[in-house]
């Protein structure tokens, strides 16, 4: 099919700018190809092959000081554009009955608007508070940046939500295991090359060649000084798998995100069509190996909180339990695979020679994740501590959207290094005050009682 072979083109050419057989301009040649095939391509497929191209889109050199800015935001523009065109007359005929509501009765128009399109109006909302919250920012132009960009980002949302149905949802969620399935296998192969290249060879390997042909220059000067690929343990050193994204957070992040739509295949096929389930098995195995291999504590520790959901459900009388029962089983699987870390966490990686230390370093970052006076815990603390310290100062419109190093008292621009409060409801707490953080969780809220019907 179009889709197939174009996305086919992509591999390769992503392949080979990554390991620098082909130059980065050939990222420019891939976007056209995009804006030639949405053209000629139906909206469903366009979805779809954005879908699983997600973690292949890399940057645009578009000069020697800006080769940073990423295919996907000028492709998801125009997607979003396409989307509009398609859907043009249910669009114009939804504002024609807003603007009829709205002339009886102003408050009624916003009722109106809120009880039909709750998740349009929700994120109109945040947006204007977003808006608003860069009167108090430090960096206006950084913060405008943050705005676009996650204008750009929502755009996708409502792109997806456009054609994705329940009878396709089998096709879509397809084309997103196609993507984790990807960078799941570049993962594995990277854990590989830890035991063939020395520390020295592989980081500038992935920083100076595949980093910098991905995401440009800048990102890979930051991530040579500053990188999370590695845990050390007194004079050990082991790899993070990344695969081929920035970091070891992003990646693992991904895979959750890819888990969920396996999971509903899994479900599908048990319960209802009664074959491919071996094969979608594997791969929530396969994603759920390299979950564990990412070595983020942060990941280890959170299959607490579905563990506990999934007991709380069986317990209750819900229609679902058979399907908790297994998904409870399949939770039971992270803890089975935990030994596979602690396999690779105490053999010596890197050409090193194998040291007394290797064979405690899978049960101290275990440890570590309680242990308050660690290093990385304790930075967490102190940034947390600053956090709430700067939304009692500021707790209407906080410090301005993409502001949040102000509250560190540094400079603006290490938010590009990941400059954050670790934690997703104190950062929109810090950047845009109360109200914003309100509207956000209401949209959580609503997006969660969604999944749950």
């Amino acid at each position: 099919t179009k889709l197939n072979i174009v996305f086919a083109v992509q591999l390769i050419v992503v392949a080979l700018v990554a390991v620098g057989f082909l130059p980065r301009e050939a990222a420019i040649f891939l976007a056209g190809l995009f804006i030639f095939y949405f053209i000629f391509s139906s909206l469903e497929e366009s979805v779809f092959l954005v879908a699983r191209s997600i973690p292949l889109f890399i940057a645009l050199p578009l000069t020697e000081n800006f080769d940073s800015f990423n295919t996907w935001r000028p492709l998801v523009f125009i997607l979003f554009l396409k989307t509009i065109w398609r859907f043009r007359n249910e669009i114009f005929g939804a504002g024609r009955e807003i603007i009829g509501q709205a002339k009886n009765s102003l408050i009624g128009g916003v009722k109106f608007v809120y009880q039909n399109y709750k998740i349009e109006f929700l994120s109109f909302l945040l947006f204007a508070v977003a808006v608003f919250s860069l009167l108090k920012a430090q960096d206006f132009i950084f913060g405008a940046r943050r705005l676009v960009y996650f204008a750009n980002l929502g755009m996708l949302f409502f792109a997806a939500r456009a054609v994705v149905k329940k009878e396709n949802l089998a096709e879509f969620s397809k084309n997103i295991i196609i993507s984790g399935a990807i960078i799941a296998v570049a993962g594995a192969a990277q854990l590989v090359s830890s035991y063939l290249m020395t520390i020295d060879d592989f980081a500038e390997f992935w920083a100076l060649t595949v980093q910098q042909n991905l995401y440009g220059k800048a990102w890979a000067y930051i991530v040579i000084s500053a990188n999370t690929w590695f845990a050390y343990y007194q004079d050990t050193i082991h790899l993070r798998v990344f695969s081929f994204f920035p970091d070891t957070h992003s990646f693992p992040l991904y895979l959750l995100i890819v888990s969920s739509f396996v999971l509903s295949l899994i479900l599908r096929a048990k319960f209802i069509i009664g074959k491919n389930y071996f094969w979608f098995l594997a791969f929530l195995n396969l994603f759920t190996a390299c979950l564990i291999l990412s070595g983020t504590r942060g990941i280890w520790a959170s299959i607490v909180f579905p563990a506990a959901f999934s007991v709380w459900v069986l317990f209750n009388d819900f229609e679902t339990k058979k399907y908790a029962r297994f998904l409870f089983l399949r939770i039971m699987l992270f803890f089975l695979l935990l030994p596979l870390a602690a396999l690779v966490y105490t053999s010596s990686q890197f050409k090193s020679p194998e040291t007394e230390s290797e064979k405690n370093i899978f049960t101290e970052r275990l440890k570590s994740i309680i242990d308050a006076g660690e290093t990385s815990n304790s930075g967490r603390i102190f940034i947390w501590k600053e956090t709430l310290k700067s939304i009692a100062r500021e707790p209407l419109l906080g410090v301005g959207l993409g502001n949040f190093p102000v509250v560190l008292k540094e400079d603006v621009a290490l938010l590009k290094a990941g400059a954050s409060a670790h934690n997703l409801y104190l950062n929109i707490l810090a950047e845009i005050g109360i109200f914003g953080f309100a509207v956000f969780v209401f949209l959580l809220f609503e997006t969660t009682k969604t999944a749950w019907r």
